[in-house]
């Protein structure tokens, strides 16, 4: 028989998780009652619960029952100024303000005379507005709004007194939604309908980061969605639990991403037959198809040692093909609404019976991504090597049918650097022959950097700098980085900046672009006619920030 001593030390040892979630569950129960630091508990405790969540302490129900009980004691107590509706289990208010001085510089391809100018400089002074709003709600249903400055979906920047919006005269100026979503959760599954943030690990070569996308996406923890086997050798139980041999929680992660989302919305009905005319049937089409954009990503992480983390994420983006109609973008490239040169348009017949049909601007984007970095400390300061990498399938039938290089036209210069004139590919002024204007650069794109530092508090810094290169035909140009380069495809250089946290919300920024273009002999089509997403032989730009967080 065990001894009075020997039962008490097993008593003491025996471990019972149903007692221990109800002891938490009470304990933050307990602290609910607390009035006087209800508020700064039902904001505070969400961290918490989520970490008894990881180590299987609580349930996500149970979670979300305890962060409903802290909101509904701070509704009653004089802390909960802001009356909440009672299915909302919290909310957060944030916001930015920015004061942006920029400086651009361009060189032209073109010049159509001696006296046109070559080369182009701005000054702008601008100002970006963020507010926003996050919301959970009961039964893991979650939401947000968002508003800002400017309608460009690739840049929420207002230049100052700016003549051509009306704001000039210390004139006001417009603010848009720029995001309104709402979605469900659970521990696996997410899934969001609405404008929203980019949900995609991505970097600015493919995404420029004031993209918010409108549409619907679906994110699923693979990890957590599969037992057995799979979840075993991935340092999980079969009853999703860690296992006595591994890390409470895996040194990996992998998740899928899908997106669909509205891009352009046009009718139901063919305007004309179908003909033996490629470009005929493509407006055919486009012109009853809706645009919408597809994309799906595979994100992979894994801890290689401690404080090393590397992050992969493949993936592959595509669009129906439907009109554009006209687009709002830093560099934007769209069909267009009038037979007017640029536009992507068709005439068939003529006189009385002449018909106007208009294509896609979104064709033959077919794009494999594989974005990625690999995270480490170095001096005490966390760092990471980044890359990026965009292929089009579909670049050889982008070059020649869309954007129309189909014969390459080399500008011919006098002593002071002026096109005088152009050769086409057989050396002839004037040439008929037709010769494919297409490379295989124009369908790759890639980037590389390297990140030193991050700004969370007052005397933080960062460095950061990467180089890439973005051919005419490998990425979609109203969704590319609308500051290097200004936008425009066809271009190769570097983007270094600097980052000071002056205080804990307020921080200083300089970023430096400098670019040139990838191929010289680029010319004609709607690289430097037409709309232009590839005019120039050399962008500068300088960007000084001061941003306050709020």
């Amino acid at each position: 028989m065990s001894s009075g001593v020997g039962a008490v030390s097993r008593n003491k040892t025996t471990y019972d998780p149903m007692t221990q979630k109800n002891l938490t569950t009470w304990a933050l129960a307990a602290l609910c009652s607390l009035g006087c630091g209800a508020a700064a508990l039902a904001q505070d405790s969400s961290a918490l619960l989520d970490a008894l969540v990881r180590k299987k302490v609580l349930t996500s129900q149970e979670a979300e029952d305890v962060r409903a009980d802290l909101i509904k004691e701070n509704m009653q107590t004089n802390a909960g100024k802001l009356q909440l509706g009672n299915s909302i289990t919290s909310l957060k208010l944030y916001g930015d303000i920015r004061l942006r001085y920029q400086y651009d510089s361009t060189q032209n391809q073109i010049v159509a005379a001696e006296n046109d100018a070559h080369d182009t400089q701005k000054e702008r002074e601008r100002i970006r507005l963020r507010l926003g709003a996050d919301f959970t709600l009961n039964g893991g249903f979650f939401g947000g709004v968002g508003l800002q400055t400017a309608q460009a979906s690739d840049s929420g920047n207002q230049t100052v007194d700016d003549p051509t919006d009306g704001s000039a005269g210390f004139g006001n100026y417009n603010i848009y939604i720029s995001k309104a979503y709402f979605g469900w959760a659970n521990d696996y599954l997410t899934v969001i309908g609405g404008k929203q943030a980019n949900p995609f690990y991505t970097t600015d070569l493919v995404w420029d980061p004031d993209i918010n996308p409108v549409g619907a996406v679906e994110k699923v923890d693979l990890i957590k969605l599969f037992s057995g086997d799979t979840a075993e050798a991935l340092g999980y139980s079969k009853a999703g639990k860690a296992t006595s041999t591994v890390h409470s929680e895996s040194p990996f992660g992998l998740s899928l991403v899908a997106g669909q989302f509205a891009f352009s919305d046009n009718g139901d009905s063919k305007t004309s037959a179908w003909t033996s005319d490629t470009k005929t049937n493509y407006a055919t089409h486009d012109n009853a198809t809706d645009c919408w954009l597809f994309d799906t990503q595979l994100i992979a992480t894994a801890k290689v040692t401690s404080g090393v983390t590397a992050t992969v994420a493949p993936g592959y983006m595509t669009y129906t093909n439907g009109n554009t109609g006209y687009l709002n973008n830093a560099t934007a490239f769209y069909t267009g609404t009038t037979a007017t040169s640029g536009n992507l348009y068709v005439t068939t017949g003529t006189g009385s019976a002449a018909q106007t049909t208009y294509y896609s601007s979104q064709r033959d984007l077919s794009i494999i991504t594989a974005p990625g970095d690999v995270s480490f400390t170095i001096c005490g300061l966390k760092s990471k090597v980044l890359w990026d990498f965009a292929y089009n399938l579909k670049g050889d039938a982008r070059d020649e049918d869309i954007l129309g290089l189909t014969d390459i036209q080399v500008p011919v210069k006098n002593a002071s650097g002026v096109v005088t004139g152009y050769r086409n590919a057989s050396g002839s002024l004037t040439s008929a022959t037709k010769v494919s204007g297409h490379k295989s650069q124009d369908d790759l794109a890639w980037l590389a950097g390297l990140q030193v530092g991050e700004n969370k508090k007052a005397g933080d810094w960062s460095v950061f700098s990467n180089f890439r290169q973005t051919g005419i035909a490998a990425v979609d140009p109203n969704l590319n980085d609308s500051d290097f380069a200004n936008g425009y495809l066809n271009m190769q250089g570097v983007k270094t900046g600097v980052n000071y946290n002056l205080t804990d919300f307020c921080v200083a920024s300089v970023t430096y672009y400098d670019a040139w273009n990838l191929r010289s002999d680029l010319v004609g089509g709607q690289a430097t006619g037409g709309q232009k997403i590839a005019p120039a032989n050399s962008v500068q730009v300088v960007q000084v920030d001061l941003s306050v967080k709020f």
